[in-house]
């Protein structure tokens, strides 16, 4: 499955749930698809992503947050799978692109996951049982709407090809990251007085 393919069906389903990205190309395309609303923070360092939502996710217990990762992000700090399964936050979602790559830094530079490390083991093995793979856009398509709204922790492996560079379609990036922070701290203020 392409990865634009995939972040297509994610824009879809996603509504207003806030939302934090990784680094790299999977940002840029979200940002074509879904804008600069504050509700998305996109590009946040390697590997924040996971962690800032499990700590939104366990102040906000009413409140769904989505972390979408890369393969090689979520490998930067694998350790966050088991302080998930630790706390359980059902209102919590993290979503990995595995591209069995570090496609951010170049094509070539290939992560575990290109070397047999099976993501979705791992984090069963870390104790969260409600981890998902697809690698078509037809069964993305079938699980997205339960694992944005059905309680969790979830973990969906999204299995997408290796890409040697930026879509055209997808050439322009993300607004500053402060100036978003900025944007999405002040949306959470809004909704934790709603």
């Amino acid at each position: 499955m392409k990865r634009p393919d995939f972040i297509e069906v994610f824009a879809r389903h996603r509504g207003d749930i806030p939302t934090i990205t990784g680094p790299g190309l999977m940002s840029r395309e979200l940002f074509a698809m879904a804008g600069d609303g504050d509700t998305i923070l996109y590009n946040m360092e390697m590997p924040y992503a996971t962690p800032m939502c499990l700590g939104l996710a366990m102040v906000r217990p009413t409140q769904r947050f989505v972390a979408l990762e890369g393969d090689g992000s979520l490998i930067s700090a694998l350790g966050i799978l088991t302080t998930v399964a630790r706390y359980r936050p059902a209102n919590l979602t993290i979503i990995v692109l595995d591209n069995e790559s570090f496609s951010t830094f170049s094509a070539g530079m290939i992560s575990a996951t290109a070397t047999g490390v099976d993501l979705a083991a791992v984090s069963r093995g870390c104790g969260i049982e409600k981890t998902i793979s697809v690698d078509t856009v037809e069964q993305a398509e079938t699980v997205m709407a339960r694992v944005l709204r059905e309680p969790g922790p979830w973990v969906l492996i999204a299995k997408v090809d290796p890409q040697s560079g930026p879509d055209p379609r997808f050439t322009r990036n993300s607004p500053d990251v402060t100036e978003q922070s900025l944007d999405f701290a002040r949306m959470l203020r809004r909704s934790a007085q709603a």
